[in-house]
């Protein structure tokens, strides 16, 4: 990629994160992120369609901060390589959270919710197609396709979270959510042998 590119991506995102951490979603406008990011508008609108796409990408760039574990020798990732995988992405997403409470809060309190918790699940259940699941066979979760398993416990996480931050998002929770997040992974992404 280009480093003119590059450096506008970067200046959008960190725009972005900044006046998330000030406005609800449907308060910022297109010309407000370009201000703060210092670009023009059609350069805006060549990478980007709207606003809406503009936070896709924002989240794929904030998912792709975190861990991914790649096939070892032979091309195989064991069962307990995926297990800290999922542990380490979960862990790292919530840090990534935490640090930024305040755009959360406005995401959350955004009457677009829905709309942004639902591009955000999109993604998830993307990561763990990519991410998690690469290390098994298609049917290997039969009679349930993999892409239904994903998005279904990308569901579960979102909900689960969303629960956990309306409640008050207790720091010492934490790692009880990583264990339900676990589990949740366990009980429906376990391999079926036939």
């Amino acid at each position: 990629m280009d480093l003119r590119i590059k450096k506008t991506y970067r200046a959008l995102f960190d725009a972005f994160t900044e006046l998330l951490e000030e406005h609800r979603f449907e308060d910022l406008t297109v010309a407000m992120l370009c201000d703060r990011a210092m670009i023009r508008r059609t350069t805006f609108y060549k990478h980007f369609r709207d606003k809406n796409d503009y936070f896709a990408f924002y989240i794929d760039e904030l998912m792709s901060g975190l861990p991914q574990k790649r096939a070892g020798e032979g091309g195989t990732v064991s069962a307990d390589d995926v297990r800290v995988l999922r542990h380490e992405v979960f862990t790292d997403a919530m840090d990534l959270i935490l640090a930024h409470e305040q755009l959360m809060d406005n995401i959350l309190a955004s009457s677009m919710s829905g709309m942004l918790t639902s591009m955000i699940c999109d993604r998830i259940a993307r990561s763990i197609r990519e991410r998690v699941m690469s290390a098994l066979d298609e049917d290997a979760l039969a009679p349930v396709p993999l892409d239904t398993t994903a998005e279904f416990v990308a569901g579960g996480i979102i909900r689960l979270f969303t629960m956990w931050w309306e409640s008050g998002h207790d720091l010492e929770r934490r790692s009880e959510m990583a264990d339900v997040v676990d589990a949740l992974f366990e009980r429906t992404m376990t391999p079926v042998h036939r």
